[in-house]
């Protein structure tokens, strides 16, 4: 029951059809133009998801993604084409390119503070490795369908991440440098129940004054805790300067 429920017959007779169109070519240059295809497929397919991180500055741009998507798709050829005999495992191959993307996408992420950034450049490795090895495979339909949504999912969904990110509070307090700031703040978080999502500081000089501009990016919360939250700051430090940017 379950093996008729996730037939994949459609997707298969159009692959099929172009893989066999291809082998009933001349040999060698079928087989040949087949794997060039296969090639070209995940250049193309992992260059448009590439070209959006690329447009967006993240260090893992348009050659990453190609590279990564290329490099899956070979490693596949090779383990479908490469090796002969009845006791071969096409699948063992390619099976370890999962984790070795894994290595990589972990380069891409990096933690400041209690900010974390980089996961959807990772993310978005391991999904060109996926098309990578569907191409290489011969699966060039359901590769195509899966670089269409994410791109939809990329380009789309940045909207409504900028949307809720306008209702997360950022309070910017300057005050001098010699106040023990962090402790402070921290106490006054957990006393509140607020969490806070990321820290900046910066020295400045105000008045011939050294001062230090701390930046909070707070997660969401009501307004009546984040009207709490910046009068407990006020009491406690004695900002110089305090202001709070806010949609709520």
């Amino acid at each position: 029951m379950l093996h008729t429920l996730y037939t994949m017959e459609p997707v298969d007779t159009i692959d099929k059809m172009i893989i066999d169109w291809f082998n009933s070519l001349a040999a060698p240059w079928g087989n040949l133009i087949l794997l060039v295809l296969s090639l070209l497929m995940a250049v193309i397919l992992a260059g448009i998801i590439g070209f959006e991180r690329e447009y967006h500055g993240h260090s893992a741009g348009l050659r990453t993604h190609i590279l990564v998507s290329v490099g899956s798709a070979l490693i596949t050829i090779i383990s479908v084409y490469g090796f002969v005999g009845n006791d071969r495992d096409p699948a063992r191959l390619a099976a370890q390119i999962v984790p070795g993307i894994g290595f990589l996408g972990a380069g891409t992420i990096i933690q400041t503070g209690t900010d974390i950034k980089g996961l959807t450049t990772a993310t978005t490795l391991w999904l060109v490795m996926a098309i990578g090895i569907s191409a290489g495979s011969g699966n060039f339909v359901i590769a195509i369908l899966t670089t269409m949504i994410a791109l939809v999912t990329l380009i789309s969904l940045r909207k409504v991440e900028k949307l809720a990110s306008r209702r997360v509070p950022k309070i910017v307090v300057v005050i001098p440098a010699d106040v023990p700031v962090l402790k402070t703040i921290h106490l006054i978080a957990f006393h509140l129940g607020v969490s806070i999502r990321d820290i900046q500081s910066q020295m400045v000089v105000l008045q011939n004054t050294p001062c230090l501009r701390v930046t909070l990016t707070i997660a969401y919360m009501s307004k009546a805790t984040t009207t709490a939250f910046v009068d407990e700051l006020r009491t406690s430090l004695k900002p110089i300067e305090l202001r709070v940017s806010t949609d709520i």
